[in-house]
């Protein structure tokens, strides 16, 4: 595929002025779109937006993922976290690129593109794992309640993996495994072990570390090598500081 004909010639497009070898079209006022050469030319990053747009800092996430082309290129992960990314006005410290698997970029209008092109948005260390798997991380890209990727005014989410039983409620994840789901959900059922025997919530943060909290005579965490009692508040504050 001729990508610069084929990015230069999608309905709107017009050369971007931040950043040579690169396009930008915009359907509608709420909707931007930039694609940008990758290094090796055979190779595009994409930044998508849907909200406010800041086209300096669009540039500068293109330019960031397209030095790094060999990296991202080499790399078999479906979403890679490159660290060290900065840009004036935000706190944002990496630029995430996800590889065609994680998003959805062209896929209804021409396969061969989206095929050739990596998705790239702004975000923060604590949000990735480095080991998502390839449905986690179109999850995470695409759905929305997952990083919200297109939206550059976004907080952060960080990377939560998490498995739970309430006999009280009735509430509880379903099988052995640890499912993403957000710090609000976990907040929420760290509050409801209070008092309830064999409640339990076991939480995984974007570092591999692992902790239950339990009801035994009250509330018990556990992992990290050790073991011990906390009141409710200070469970949560525990919890919002671990996924950090």
């Amino acid at each position: 595929m001729d990508l610069i004909a084929t990015l230069s010639g999608l309905p709107g497009a017009a050369p971007f002025p931040g950043l040579p070898e690169a396009w930008h079209w915009s359907p509608t006022p709420r909707f931007h779109f930039v694609a940008a050469l990758a290094a090796d030319g055979k190779h595009a990053f994409q930044v998508t937006t849907n909200g406010p747009y800041d086209a300096e800092l669009v540039a500068g996430l293109l330019a960031y993922a397209r030095d790094r082309t060999d990296q991202v290129l080499g790399d078999p992960r479906p979403l890679i976290a490159l660290s060290g990314f900065a840009a004036a006005g935000y706190d944002f410290d990496t630029a995430a690129v996800a590889a065609p698997r994680a998003h959805t970029y062209h896929a209804r209008d021409n396969a061969e593109l989206h095929a050739l092109t990596y998705g790239v948005f702004p975000g923060w260390h604590y949000e990735f794992s480095g080991t998502e798997t390839d449905e986690e991380a179109l999850s995470q890209v695409s759905h929305p309640q997952g990083l919200r990727a297109t939206s550059l005014d976004r907080v952060p989410l960080p990377f939560l993996k998490m498995r739970f039983d309430n006999p009280r409620t009735k509430a509880g994840s379903i099988g052995p495994a640890r499912g993403l789901t957000t710090p609000d959900v976990l907040l929420r059922e760290l509050s409801l072990l209070d008092g309830v025997q064999g409640a339990f919530v076991e939480f995984e943060n974007y570092r591999h570390q692992v902790w239950r909290a339990e009801w035994a005579d009250g509330l018990v965490l556990s992992g990290d090598g050790g073991r011990r009692e906390l009141d409710r508040d200070a469970l949560l504050r525990f919890a919002q500081a671990a996924l950090t």
